[in-house]
C-alpha cells in the first residue's frame, strides 16, 4: 500500500512538472513580425521608428531600419504595440495575435517643415536641400518639404549646378513660416571692375607662402588714368616705390624719383593689376564651391556697402585650398558694385604648404587727390 501511494505521488509530481514545463514553453514562444512604418503625409518609410511590444510576461523593443521596415522575433504574448518616431504623433496597435499585425503602421508628421527656392524671382526645381542628415528636390514649384524634425530651428544648405550654395534657416513648429531660400546665379557677385574708375587710391597688404617660397606686399596703390604709383612704407618717405607718369617707368631712389624705363613701368603695371584681380577675385569664384552670405551693412568711403561673407575650397597651382573672404561692394553712383574692401585668408588642406592672407581697401576715388599725389618731374 505504501509503494502505491509513493507511486501516485511520484507520478502527480511528474505530471505537474511536465505541465510547468509545457506552460513556460507556451510562453516563451516567439513570433516572426514584419511589417512597415510609414509616413501617412508622404508614403515613406519613417527610419529609426521604435516599436514596443508589451502583455502579461513584459515588453521588448524592435527599431525600424533607414526604409521603415520592422522585422524580428517577439514573445507571442505581447501583442500591445506603441509605436513612437521623432516628429511624427505616437500610434498605438493591438492584436489577438501577433500574425494578425497588419502589414504597414502609419505615423502622421507632428509639423512640417516647408520652404521655396527662387533665383530672380522665379522658382528653382531640382535643387538638392539638406536638413538634418535629411536631403531632398525642390519641386517644379521650387517648393521643398521636411517631416520627422522635432520642434525647432535648424541650419540648412541648397545646392545646384550654376548657383552659389546658400544656407538658411528652417522653423519647424507650430505656426512656423515657410522658409525663402533665394540663389545667385553664375557668379557670386555681380561685381564691376575697379579698373574702370578714372582715379582710386587703395591701401593693400598681402603675405603668400608657397611651397617654401614667400612673397609680401604692404602699401598703397594710386591710379589716375593711366598713371600709376606705388608705394611701401610711408607715403611721403617710402621705403620702396615704382611711378609711371605719362607712360615713363620710374624708381624711387636716395629720396628722389629716376626714369628707369618700360622696367619699372612694367614692374608698377602688374602690381597694379594684382591689386585690382585681388578685389575682382570673388566673382570668379566657382559657385558650386562657395557658399555666400549677406551681413550687415559698412560705411565705408562715406556711403553704406553691401557687406558679402564667402567660404568654401578651391585648387591654386595644385594645392587644395580653403578659404575665406569678406567683401564689401559699393551701392551707389560710380561705385555700384564696386568691390570697396575685401580681406581674405586661404590655407592649403595639406600641412599649411600654401598660406595667403591679404587685405585691399579703396580709400579715395577723388581724381583731383590722386592727381595731387604724383610727384612732380
Amino acid at each position: 500500500m505504501m509503494k502505491r501511494t509513493s507511486l501516485h505521488r511520484a507520478f502527480a509530481l511528474g505530471l505537474a512538472l511536465l505541465l510547468v514545463v509545457f506552460a513556460l514553453a507556451g510562453c516563451a514562444r516567439r513570433n516572426t513580425v514584419s511589417l512597415r512604418i510609414v509616413s501617412a503625409y508622404s508614403g515613406k518609410g519613417v527610419p529609426d521608428a521604435t516599436l514596443t511590444f508589451t502583455g502579461s510576461s513584459g515588453s521588448e523593443s524592435i527599431s525600424s531600419d533607414a526604409t521603415g521596415t520592422v522585422s524580428g522575433q517577439v514573445q507571442a504574448d505581447r501583442t500591445q504595440v506603441d509605436v513612437e518616431a521623432i516628429g511624427y504623433q505616437k500610434a498605438f496597435v493591438q492584436v489577438a495575435d501577433l500574425t494578425q499585425l497588419p502589414a504597414t503602421v502609419q505615423l502622421s508628421p507632428l509639423f512640417l517643415g516647408a520652404g521655396m527656392v527662387t533665383s530672380g524671382g522665379q522658382p528653382v526645381s531640382g535643387a538638392s536641400v539638406t536638413v538634418w542628415n535629411t536631403t531632398t528636390m525642390t519641386g517644379s514649384t521650387g517648393t521643398f518639404t521636411f517631416e520627422g524634425l522635432a520642434e525647432g530651428t535648424y541650419v540648412g544648405r541648397v545646392m545646384k549646378q550654376g548657383y552659389a550654395d546658400a544656407t538658411f534657416d528652417l522653423i519647424v513648429g507650430k505656426d512656423a513660416k515657410a522658409a525663402k531660400v533665394v540663389l545667385q546665379e553664375g557668379q557670386l557677385l555681380p561685381l564691376s571692375s575697379l579698373a574702370a574708375l578714372p582715379a582710386y587710391e587703395v591701401t593693400a597688404s598681402y603675405h603668400r607662402t608657397l611651397g617654401g617660397e614667400e612673397r609680401s606686399f604692404d602699401g598703397r596703390i594710386i591710379k589716375n588714368g593711366s598713371d600709376t604709383l606705388v608705394m611701401s612704407g610711408d607715403p611721403a618717405n617710402p621705403t620702396a616705390s615704382l611711378m609711371v607718369l605719362g607712360g615713363t617707368g620710374y624708381v624711387f631712389e636716395h629720396g628722389t624719383y629716376v626714369a628707369k624705363g618700360e622696367t619699372a613701368a612694367a614692374a608698377a603695371r602688374i602690381l597694379q593689376e594684382s591689386c585690382e584681380g585681388l578685389l575682382g577675385l570673388p566673382a570668379t569664384f566657382s559657385p558650386r564651391l562657395f557658399t555666400i552670405e549677406k551681413q550687415a551693412q559698412a560705411q565705408l568711403l562715406e556711403q553704406a556697402c553691401d557687406v558679402w561673407s564667402m567660404s568654401g575650397r578651391f585648387t591654386f597651382e595644385g594645392e587644395a585650398v580653403t578659404a575665406t573672404a569678406t567683401v564689401s561692394v559699393g551701392t551707389t553712383g560710380t561705385l555700384t558694385g564696386v568691390p570697396v574692401k575685401i580681406v581674405l585668408n586661404a590655407r592649403s588642406q595639406s600641412f599649411f604648404d600654401f598660406v595667403y592672407d591679404a587685405a585691399v581697401e579703396v580709400v579715395s576715388v577723388d581724381q583731383a587727390q590722386a592727381a595731387a599725389r604724383f610727384p612732380v618731374q
